[in-house]
């Protein structure tokens, strides 16, 4: 929020993220990719929701492996499927997801456009 104090500035905040525990299915306009981010270097996928806000959502090795044929712009829906065992290392689990995609209406690309 601006402050009469600081001549209008906005202090910027990072977006929420998205807590697939709480809310298993996610839905947005995939705006970008942030890459390296945080402790554990981690890809950061930003979008915008139905309401007009922003949030982000971490990736990891299976939603950076469905992300790559992504395009910016997309609308793009996200379902945890919760955990499952792993086949390549014993004992391991990991979390699953589904991902789907589409073309966005001009309507909600534009919406996206900060300019």
């Amino acid at each position: 929020m601006a402050d009469a104090n600081n001549d209008g500035w906005e202090k910027v905040e990072m977006s929420p993220t998205w807590d697939y525990q709480e809310q298993p299915e996610f839905e947005g306009v995939y705006i970008a990719k942030e890459t390296e981010v945080g402790p554990n270097n981690s890809n950061l996928y930003n979008f915008k929701i139905a309401d007009g806000s922003f949030v982000s959502v971490w990736g990891n090795t299976i939603l950076d492996g469905r992300f790559k044929n992504l395009t910016e712009g997309e609308e793009v829906k996200i379902v945890y499927l919760g955990k499952v065992k792993s086949e390549k290392r014993k004992g391991a689990e990991y979390h699953n997801f589904d991902v789907y995609h589409r073309k966005a209406s001009m309507e909600k690309v534009e919406e996206k456009l900060p300019f």
